[in-house]
């Protein structure tokens, strides 16, 4: 320990001595240490942090897919929740879950929008978690999909509206589509599936029943592989097409780990960017070990005097080697304070609102991760120049200060080896960076199908006791298309709304869709055929009110009404899958699931645009439209197109109209504008931050490009002196001294371009719509940093071009 003190102490002073040089590698490394550090703090909260659940590597998301090509919502049946459970199975526990939009008035009646989740028996059990208060199960468990007996609150709503009242149990929730209700339950203060979600009452699954409506969620037994709960969750497929031909034929489970169906493709753009950043921290010790390299040439006389008084090749690297961890200590420490303001910043411009990044905390893997960084720095920065002066013999070593270069020569193949893999780093950085931006620029020109500038939405339910049948069985679809038809001819009057439409279901927004079989009025069903198509429901003016372009036909009108015959109208994805040997408008379609249901027949009056309804990522389905005033539904989105300025002004005045209609009906508006630049976000921080790495390795690659060249050039400075006082021009004596580092500058390029082409290989199944071999991506990348190497060069050339033979050959 006392000679680590002392080859410490040594180090100090040394870089005391050389505070530029100092300075320049703590900040090199600082900027390399802090971007991974921030980088990975994101990536382990979103992807490595376990979830809050006990053995959460047993808990796995379930969908359901085709393999005939047609198209499904990828939900669960009750059925096929309920044969998961079966107990001779490698699986724990299974259950499913359902969104509903319910309306919760407080004691004073404010209507409050609320999502309450209605979930299989055995929902939280799958997670582990038990209740904070209550019991979940059995008085809240009830036969059927029925109005919620008793409801589990999240600890959340238990803190903020009930002020953690340990009486809570038993007391009143008044919803306005329900019957009162009571509270059953208070959930764990970690329980948070799905994301968000305050209110929860469980049911029966019923195992006949086939409709795909449910999210699914199942714990593996402990010690089982996924594997093998695969192979048996195939043979309970295979039962169930056996039994329920008509809806579970060629359909199969899908799994995939929770983690990864909560973080969803943000999970492969931060493993892009951690990579990114990886190569720039590589990049940011390759400058660094430049430096030691080309100041080490400086002290071949230290190094010879040491050897002479007995110093061994190891003595000598464990000097050099400490040298260089102090050097990759500082620049760990300013890393952190960097990565802490940068870590900030990403998640004030917008990163906190993807999933898992609501909280990014340096917590002990992101401090054991810079830990790592700062060894492997630490190495990498110190271990070329220690071999290099420890390798030398006594006479290069003394050689390496006095006029001949032989050791000069020898630093500078090492400094030109690390010079061509810094173009060749900066070349992958950028050509990563451009992909970053393709892929961005991809989706933002992605038409959605739709026009979202002045469009804003706000959900209405009409499912309070007055819109219910006399019997209370249901509701009275008259009244609800009344009211729905007084709603919108208020808000048709006001000044600045251009067009006004209702929707079942709005696009870029999560929602629940049909998925049915479609049959031509001359065809026989059969429930293999590929004919099947997404339904949605919309009123008179949606289309106008959303910017969807009618192709052909005409819109829903006053007259397709409940009492008329069925309209229909599609999409035109519908009409290239389905139609081409036909002519849509006037065709008779009928559709159903599991079976076909003769009373839908429809006759095709329009064709519109496709509209990109689940994300921008993801090409149209068939779609079919049926009039909503035809099918009544009280869930409905109301969809308004205005011109005016003062917004906030229309919506104050939309809110007295709607509680004129009914005053139990909750508003809150979304701009249609904002679900598009949701649907970028993620696309979009990834490209921001590739943006700025790739910055910030053309500025590493430029200054370590230029150290290089004006250190060669220094050690030729005499022989270029001596050229010139023989008449060699200035311009003969810069194409000497750029020739160089033109070379070296190629061979980069060559090597990053090839490096860059097998990256993107891996790299362009993450992204949307990108190539590895894209011309312009790769070229742009080579040029501009080919380009920047080259204008590094040029400056010690043209340096060098400008000596006076005059000064430097005085002392000879």
């Amino acid at each position: 320990m006392s000679t680590f003190f002392q080859d410490l102490r040594f180090a100090l002073r040394h870089l005391r001595k050389a505070p530029g040089f100092s300075f320049a590698a703590i900040g090199t490394l600082a900027l390399g240490i802090g971007a991974t550090t921030a980088i990975f703090s994101t990536v382990n909260a979103a992807l490595l942090r376990p979830l809050p659940y006990p053995n959460p590597n047993d808990l796995h998301a379930i969908r359901t897919a085709l393999t005939d090509g047609r198209v499904t919502t990828g939900l669960l049946s009750q059925g096929e929740i309920f044969r998961l459970n079966a107990p001779d199975l490698s699986i724990a526990r299974a259950a499913g879950l359902q969104q509903q939009n319910l309306t919760m008035l407080r004691d004073d009646r404010t209507p409050v929008k609320t999502a309450i989740y209605t979930v299989t028996d055995g929902f939280f059990e799958v997670f582990g978690l038990p209740m904070a208060l209550g019991n979940a199960t059995p008085p809240d468990v009830q036969e059927g999909m029925g109005p919620p007996a008793s409801v589990v609150i999240s600890h959340r709503v238990w803190r903020d509206e009930y002020n953690s009242d340990p009486a809570v149990i038993g007391k009143p929730l008044r919803f306005v589509e329900t019957p009162p209700t009571t509270i059953s339950a208070v959930a764990h203060r970690d329980f948070d599936t799905p994301h968000g979600a305050d209110y929860w009452f469980s049911f029966r699954a019923n195992e006949q029943d086939v409709n795909h409506s449910f999210e699914g969620f199942m714990r593996l037994k402990p010690g089982t592989t996924i594997d093998r709960a695969t192979g048996e969750m195939t043979t309970i497929m295979n039962g169930l097409a056996r039994d329920f031909p008509a809806s579970n034929l060629n359909r199969v489970y899908r799994t995939r780990p929770l983690v990864e169906m909560i973080v969803g493709d943000l999970g492969p753009i931060l493993v892009v960017v951690l990579s990114a950043t990886a190569l720039l921290l590589v990049l940011a010790c390759v400058n660094v070990t430049n430096l030691l390299l080309a100041r080490g040439a400086t002290r071949g006389r230290e190094m010879a005097v040491r050897v002479a008084l007995g110093a061994g090749r190891g003595r000598i690297i464990r000097q050099l080697l400490t040298e260089s961890a102090l050097l990759a200590t500082a620049g760990a420490l300013a890393g952190l304070f960097l990565a802490s303001i940068g870590l900030k910043a990403l998640l004030a411009a917008g990163a906190s609102r993807l999933p898992r990044l609501e909280s990014v905390t340096f917590d002990g893997q992101v401090l054991g991760f810079a830990l790592l960084t700062l060894v492997v720095s630490g190495l990498i920065v110190g271990f070329a120049p220690a071999l290099r002066l420890a390798g030398t013999d006594l006479k290069t070593l003394m050689n390496e200060s006095s006029r001949s270069s032989t050791g000069g020569r020898a630093t500078a193949r090492w400094l030109s080896g690390l010079m061509i893999a810094e173009v060749a780093l900066a070349v992958i950085l950028v050509a990563g960076a451009g992909w970053l931006i393709r892929s961005f620029d991809n989706l933002r020109t992605v038409n959605p199908g739709f026009a979202p500038d002045g469009r804003m939405a706000f959900d209405v339910r009409f499912f309070g006791p007055q819109y219910r049948n006399p019997n209370g069985n249901g509701f009275d679809a008259v009244k609800v298309d009344a009211a729905a038809q007084d709603l919108l001819s208020r808000i048709r009057a006001m000044n600045g709304v251009v067009a006004v439409g209702m929707t079942s279901n709005l696009p870029l927004r999560a929602g629940p869709e049909n998925s049915l079989y479609v049959k031509f009025r001359d065809e026989v069903f059969d429930p293999k055929s590929t004919h099947n198509a997404r339904q949605r429901l919309a009123s008179p003016g949606f289309f106008e009110a959303m910017g969807v372009g009618v192709v052909s036909g005409r819109d829903f009108n006053g007259d397709d009404r409940l009492d008329t015959q069925r309209v229909a109208i599609v999409n035109r994805t519908f009409v290239r899958r389905y139609m081409t040997d036909r002519e849509p408008i006037g065709a008779q379609i009928a559709f159903g699931y599991p079976s076909i249901n003769p009373q839908s027949e429809s006759t095709i009056i329009g064709v519109v645009e496709d509209v990109r309804q689940k994300s921008l990522a993801e090409a149209a389905e068939p779609a079919i439209y049926s009039s909503d005033r035809q099918q009544p539904n009280p869930g409905r989105t109301v969809i308004i197109h205005s011109r005016t300025p003062d917004v906030r002004s229309l919506q104050a005045s939309i809110k007295m109209e709607v509680a004129k209609v009914d005053p139990q009906i909750a508003v809150d508006f979304t701009m249609a504008s904002d679900l598009v630049e949701s649907a970028l976000e993620r696309q979009q921080l990834g490209m921001q931050l590739m943006l700025v790495f790739g910055a910030a390795a053309l500025a590493l690659a430029a200054v370590g490009i230029y150290g290089v060249i004006a250190y060669a050039a220094s050690l030729r400075r005499s022989e270029v002196a001596t050229r010139l006082a023989l008449g060699a021009t200035p311009a003969s004596v810069f194409r000497l001294v750029f020739s160089q580092g033109r070379t070296l500058a190629i061979v980069g390029a060559v090597i990053g371009l090839t490096a860059a082409y097998l990256s993107g290989r891996l790299v362009a199944s993450r992204l949307y719509e990108v190539q590895a071999h894209d011309p312009m991506i790769l070229a742009a990348a080579t040029i501009t940093v080919a380009g920047l190497a080259f204008l590094a060069t040029a400056v010690p050339a043209y340096r060098a071009s400008r000596i006076d033979p005059s000064r430097v050959l005085r002392p000879e």
